[in-house]
């Protein structure tokens, strides 16, 4: 959708456009709570936060969530339709962060690839709507240049907006952004020339504040064979093993399944319960523990190489892809400031 005009909305009208989708949708807006702002249902009346850097918990939450019951089972239980959403409604995402919406896509790779169909969450994204809000104001650790980003980067969104104070910018990137718009086109009025260039100056503002660059080409070919590298002996000496920076990635994807099992009342010995997936990370010493008790995986040290080695190598050998956006939320929120890019610039192989 190259030749795609600019759209241009009153800011202050935004809110009213959404209060007007309500009945359709499901919307998702980032909202600050506690003094972090989280992407939460929107409601009639309530702002939204437009100036925030970035959330601490990633959107992915929505499409993929923490915790989700897959279905029930026992006499008389309903089984829960795959990855419905609630009320029937699709979803809108509206505001996420570009690198946010990076993250689905490579997250579309891993449930809707060609050798696993995952039906919960494709359901779901088909019937989203991702709306994403340039980046303006990066935060000191964010390096999404680094790995082929940038402040207005449009992949995995359908429209991205422009903050520009009193007006919003709108460019529809894929069909379904551009069909969206269309409906809408009373909202709306053509962007001039010169909105179109003030977009260009914040954006040029923007990426010239991204300062931190890291060297990841070939990356990928130096960690071939770096398994037994010495390198890892030292880079995972302060984790902790908290799990931080996998459960705030946007593209990290582990899960673990469990059957919770409740006995039926009265003197029935029939058990009935529910299939629940959760979130699960491979920072933890009982990710890979087998049945026998063999854990392949029993120190930091091959938790810290397989999660590195994961977003580096494997999956640039799976999907052609590097599983990171250079959001900065693992560098933001680990404990004791254990710093990815410094890993990275770690891996030295000559």
């Amino acid at each position: 959708m190259e030749n795609v005009k600019f759209k241009i909305i009153k800011k202050k009208k935004v809110l009213s456009l959404l209060d007007s989708l309500t009945k359709e949708y499901n919307i998702f807006v980032p909202v600050e709570e506690d003094g972090d702002v989280r992407f939460s249902g929107f409601k009639s009346g309530q702002d939204i936060s437009w100036d925030y850097r970035n959330t601490k918990i990633s959107p992915k939450e929505i499409l993929f969530p923490p915790t989700e019951t897959l279905f029930s089972f026992g006499p008389g239980a309903e089984v829960k339709p795959e990855g419905s959403t609630p009320g029937g409604k699709d979803y809108l995402i509206f505001g996420i962060r570009p690198c946010d919406a990076k993250a689905i896509s490579l997250l579309d790779k891993v449930f809707g690839g060609d050798d696993f169909q995952d039906p919960y969450y494709l359901k779901r994204r088909k019937e989203t709507t991702i709306i994403s809000l340039a980046c303006s104001k990066p935060q000191i650790d964010c390096f999404c240049t680094s790995l082929k980003g940038k402040p207005d980067n449009e992949e995995g969104t359908d429209i991205i907006l422009f903050d520009l104070g009193e007006d919003i910018i709108a460019r529809p990137v894929t069909k379904k952004g551009g069909k969206f718009i269309e409906n809408l086109s009373s909202w709306f009025k053509e962007a001039k020339e010169s909105d179109v260039t003030k977009k260009d100056k914040l954006m040029d503002l923007s990426l010239k504040k991204i300062q931190f660059q890291v060297d990841i080409q070939n990356i990928k070919e130096r960690l071939d064979d770096a398994f037994d590298a010495s390198f890892w002996n030292e880079i995972h000496q302060k984790c902790l093993g908290c799990g931080i920076c996998t459960y705030f990635c946007p593209t990290c994807h582990c899960f673990d399944i469990t059957d919770e099992i409740n006995p039926r009342a009265g003197d029935s010995t029939t058990p009935e319960g529910k299939r629940v997936r959760c979130w699960d990370s491979c920072m933890y010493p009982l990710f890979t523990l087998h049945a026998s008790g063999h854990n392949p995986r029993p120190t930091y040290k091959e938790r810290m190489r397989q999660r590195i080695m994961h977003k580096f190598n494997y999956c640039p050998e799976n999907f052609e892809e590097i599983f990171c956006v250079g959001c900065g939320r693992c560098i933001r929120n680990c404990p004791v400031n254990i710093d990815l890019r410094e890993i990275l610039i770690s891996i030295d192989l000559s």
